[in-house]
């Protein structure tokens, strides 16, 4: 039987990349990391495959274009979990932690319109 879902929002598999940024995320200018493909996405985080070893509870810096969209997402996030891959490489979970409303809401009708395109 498989395990209820915890999740708050749905999660979409997508092609988004997004740009990953660590070091002080005080300063102006975190460093860029890696830019990783996205595996799911959704309003409140996202799931992406990294080369770089990220840790669990790591304050990230996170950049993405939606798809068909011309507004960049610009969020912090916290590395909720990390595991191997079958490329030895790794698949991170992430959960935003300061998307504004706006962002959010953004996030939420792109993953809608994918959630309608699937069933039809």
């Amino acid at each position: 039987m498989p395990g209820k879902e915890r999740r708050k929002h749905p999660r979409i598999e997508t092609d988004v990349t997004v740009e990953v940024y660590t070091s002080d995320l005080t300063t102006a200018e975190p460093e860029l990391a890696e830019i990783c493909n996205v595996i799911n996405l959704s309003e409140s985080g996202m799931r992406f495959n990294a080369v770089q070893r990220f840790n669990p509870k790591q304050l990230l810096r996170l950049t993405f274009l939606l798809p068909d969209s011309i507004i960049i997402i610009r969020t912090d996030a916290r590395v909720i979990h990390v595991r191997k891959n079958r490329s030895n490489h790794s698949e991170v979970g992430v959960q935003f932690t300061n998307a504004s409303s706006t962002e959010r809401t953004l996030i939420r009708h792109f993953v809608d319109k994918m959630l309608k395109l699937q069933i039809a």
